[in-house]
């Protein structure tokens, strides 16, 4: 017993060295069938010749390492093809789901901001209605102011319509379109500021001032960044790009193609309104930091005319841009550019400048009058050349 204890040390070294041998010799053979065969001989030889409670400690051992394996199972490092099949499909249905999602939040968003132009366009209008109406029948005053008072809604509510094709066609990311959006912003937020004006339907004045400056706000982050709200390439932040905006917008503005041209028209009726713009920013401004409290009577006035020639000066800006690209296909029908919305112009210009003459300034009444008869006969022109050949082409086929 003792000579056989002192060689049950040395027979677990021997045959932890032939597993061991052979277990490498498995991994770095290059036959398969090999791998399967070298742990089947030499065990069973150099097993044979040990002493039989050692094979018994080694039938344990196995019977161990055999239960061992039933309760893992196949590897966890090998992988099936399977398995990786399934995997990718699944990636890839995940992918899928995650693009359908995207485009319906994307038709979603389209859908509110076309909805929010429409409810603003429809809102201003039916403010303008209502001005009409107060200070032509209950409160009469003299025509010439009537008609510049009751503008600045129908500009504003002209500037959404136009802006209601812009989302579905994708253009919202246009520069005319973000100063659009950008200027009804404007409108709407000192029609609020300055809501104590108003007298007649103040609720309705309140609500159209509040979506048309939220749903201008959204159509331009929704042009500055995308539809799927990602900073698209080439474009910088709010702040960064409003300031290009201006300075390209100065520069197109002087860019004229030739003198005597429509385009010269149109710069000239952005650089009237602009000016008169500048004019009552300066007495607004002189008025606000001069000593003494704020009269509403004086200042919201003011804000009403700025406002208001804001739109002017972009929409002006708009035509000229429209004019220089030939630009006829979108948006379509009346909220074209310059079909709609240089009517529009052309007609709150033709407002201004008989409230000018009203007012005595003459020569500056006449000048804005002869830039309204300009841009009044560019969008009928503009108007007969998109609709009549169209008209008489079915009159010629039937």
């Amino acid at each position: 017993m003792t000579s056989q204890a002192a060689r049950l040390p040395l027979a677990f070294f021997l045959l932890r060295l032939v597993v061991t041998t052979e277990a490498f010799q498995a991994i770095t053979s290059s036959s398969p069938a090999q791998q399967q065969r070298l742990p089947k001989r030499a065990p069973a030889t150099f097993v044979s010749m040990l002493p039989s409670s050692i094979q018994q400690q080694r039938q344990q051992y196995s019977h161990t390492g055999a239960l061992w394996k039933q309760q893992l199972g196949p590897s966890t490092a090998t992988v099936s093809s399977t398995t990786l099949l399934r995997s990718g499909s699944s990636e890839n249905g995940e992918t899928s789901s995650d693009e359908t999602k995207l485009q319906k939040k994307i038709a979603a968003r389209k859908k509110r901001v076309e909805i929010g132009y429409q409810v603003s366009a429809l809102a201003l209008a039916s403010m303008t209605c209502i001005g009409f109406v107060k200070y032509r029948f209950y409160q009469p005053i003299s025509i010439p102011f009537m008609l510049y008072i009751i503008s600045g809604p129908w500009m504003a509510s002209s500037v959404a319509f136009h802006l209601v094709g812009s989302g579905s066609n994708d253009r919202l990311k246009t520069d005319s379109c973000k100063r659009l959006n950008l200027a009804l912003a404007s409108f709407g937020f000192i029609g609020l500021l300055a809501k104590d004006i108003i007298t007649t339907a103040q609720p309705l004045w309140i609500f159209a001032c509040l979506v048309a400056m939220i749903n201008s706000i959204k159509g331009y982050g929704y042009g500055l960044k995308g539809w799927d709200l990602k900073m698209m390439d080439g474009n910088a932040g709010a702040v960064k790009d409003i300031l290009g905006g201006s300075l390209t917008s100065l520069q197109s503005i002087f860019s004229l193609p030739a003198i005597f041209s429509r385009s010269t028209g149109y710069a000239a009726l952005a650089v009237t309104f602009g000016a008169m713009k500048c004019a009552i920013m300066y007495k607004l401004i002189s008025h606000i930091v001069a000593a003494g409290p704020m009269n509403k009577m004086v200042w919201i006035p003011l804000a009403f005319q700025c406002k208001k020639l804001l739109l002017l000066t972009v929409a002006a800006l708009t035509l000229k841009e429209a004019v220089d690209q030939n630009e006829t296909e979108s948006p379509k029908g009346w909220g074209a550019a310059p079909v709609g919305l240089g009517l529009a112009t052309a007609v709150v210009t033709g407002f201004t400048a008989a409230y000018s003459i009203k007012q005595g300034s003459v020569y500056l009444g006449g000048w804005i009058a002869l830039l309204a008869v300009f841009s009044t006969v560019d969008g009928i022109n503009r108007w007969t050349a998109l609709n009549l050949p169209i008209k008489v082409a079915k009159t010629r086929v039937n």
